[in-house]
């Protein structure tokens, strides 16, 4: 029985050798708004992909992409710029969020970000970080070779005679 709200197009292709236009050997339906449709056909028409199939394709490895490389370390080989994912808390992406409309022009946020990087305005605060723990790490161990030292002048006081325990 046919099925009036399914077309062809939706049903699972089977692979044939002849009708494979690149590696990929298995089909998916997409169902799409009218609006989105629009969307698409108009990359397609301005020339910037060569169908929607390209598209959804480009679409779906850049999604992939972002889901599974943020676990690996970014390639430092490429000359270009290299992307990261950065995790921030809701007040920290809405203070961007302000800061990209009253200073940046409303540009993206990854863009502030990265001009934010360069200027040194986020090194500033880690650099103060990093100092703040070297300071930490010194102090720590003022502190255990001022303990060490009391423990061997109570030791030599001890091997004298001159305190009991």
């Amino acid at each position: 029985m046919f099925d009036k709200h399914r077309s062809r197009a939706s049903e699972p292709v089977a692979p044939a050798a002849s009708n494979r236009i690149g590696p990929e050997d298995e089909r998916i339906a997409l169902r799409c708004a009218r609006r989105e449709l629009q969307l698409v056909d108009s990359f397609v028409v301005s020339g910037e992909f060569r169908s929607r199939s390209d598209l959804v394709r480009a679409a779906l490895r850049d999604f992939l992409r972002r889901r599974v490389v943020p676990t690996a370390d970014p390639p430092l080989t490429t000359d270009g710029p290299i992307e990261l994912t950065v995790r921030l808390r809701r007040d920290e992406v809405a203070q961007l969020v302000a800061y990209a409309k009253l200073v940046g022009n409303e540009r993206p946020i990854a863009d502030l970000l990265a001009e934010l990087v360069r200027r040194g305005e986020l090194e500033a605060k880690v650099r103060e970080l990093v100092d703040r723990h070297r300071l930490s790490v010194r102090e720590a161990e003022d502190v255990r070779s001022t303990v060490t030292a009391l423990e061997r002048a109570g030791q030599r006081l001890e091997d004298r005679g001159v305190v009991g325990r």
